[in-house]
């Protein structure tokens, strides 16, 4: 009867080591794909961005085809508010440089992650 206990004890030790270090492999395993999943976030934010790019982009080649004298309307909230050629083609611009900043700091931002990740993967 002691034999059994003791074996009962003896079991429930190592079971309990066991469990310990699946919950150690798997909190690791999660720190090694953290990056991955942070990478894959700012990819989807690079890929909006590159969208409003070349938005912006077709915007400002249909604004250079406008006359100096056309009409250009701007859409705020449900109305549609008259805007100089100078200032819209002004506005198109300052918001491409801002969406290409931005782009830059993405693309800085995951060339990092990556690197961090293949320094653990080298590890």
């Amino acid at each position: 009867m002691q034999a059994i206990q003791a074996l009962q004890v003896r079991l429930e030790a190592e079971l309990k080591e066991f469990r310990s270090l699946q919950k150690r492999e798997l909190r690791d395993a999660k720190m090694k794909l953290l990056p991955f999943a942070e990478i894959g976030n700012y990819q989807n934010s690079r890929a909006q961005y590159l969208t409003q790019v070349n938005e912006n982009d077709m915007v400002k080649k249909e604004l250079e085809l406008v006359e100096a004298d056309g009409e250009i309307f701007k859409l705020i909230g449900p109305a549609l508010i008259k805007q100089e050629k100078t200032e819209a083609l002004s506005n198109v611009n300052k918001r491409l440089e801002f969406i290409k900043g931005e782009l830059k700091k993405v693309d800085t931002t995951i060339g990092d992650l990556e690197k961090k990740s293949e320094d653990k993967k080298n590890k």
